[in-house]
């Protein structure tokens, strides 16, 4: 009889044993799983961006083209509160390269990767000695968009209502979109802006 309570005791220990084990490596792999998602989302913009997958999340309409763009534009010309904020060259090389791939071949042809990345420098110094910075886009409702054909080619067209930081407070810039379809992608033709200005809550005071 006592060797029966021996031989049972040791059958629940072990299946004690095992189950602890599980729960072990349940707990292991929830805290690795947290662990990674903590370090996703910790990344900054900067990082996010540099890593941006075109191949597998190319934006779908012109919306979303425009929306990824800007997300690029305050990148380079948003305000650097922290030093995490700060682009290093190696950095803006691979932007630089990640958002060409938003443009239409036409575009590409007469921007070489070089010749576009030294502007781009250029640009973002232009818009620190101008004392202002982007701060975020608004975009307009798909019904806002314009689709139409030339040369064979389907365009879109779409404004993008930026908001500005400046030095006396805020403003606005009106960015006007030109897309064309390249290959079942929306690609950009150009852009432009169409209208700057001050808010009217500066105008009024607010």
């Amino acid at each position: 009889m006592a060797g029966r309570l021996k031989k049972n005791d040791l059958k629940t220990v072990l299946v004690a044993a095992f189950l602890v084990a599980i729960v072990l490596i349940y707990f292991f792999y929830l805290s690795n799983r947290s662990a990674k998602n903590r370090s996703e989302s910790a990344k900054n913009e900067i990082e996010k961006l540099c890593e941006y997958d075109m191949s597998f999340d190319y934006p779908k309409t012109p919306r979303d083209l425009a929306k990824l763009h800007c997300r690029y534009y305050k990148v380079f010309y948003g305000e650097k509160k922290k030093k995490s904020d700060k682009i290093s060259d190696e950095q803006l090389t691979k932007l630089n390269n990640k958002v060409r791939q938003l443009y239409c071949d036409k575009l590409l042809a007469v921007n070489p990767e070089m010749t576009s990345l030294e502007r781009l420098k250029n640009d973002i110094e232009k818009t620190k000695e101008g004392g202002y910075a982007f701060n975020m886009s608004e975009l307009p409702e798909a019904s806002q968009v314009r689709y139409f054909t030339a040369d064979g080619n389907d365009m879109a067209k779409l404004e993008v209502k930026c908001t500005l930081n400046t030095k006396d407070g805020k403003g606005y810039l009106y960015l006007d979109y030109l897309l064309v379809k390249e290959n079942e992608r929306w690609k950009i033709y150009g852009w432009q802006p169409s209208n700057v200005g001050q808010s009217s809550s500066d105008e009024s005071g607010g």
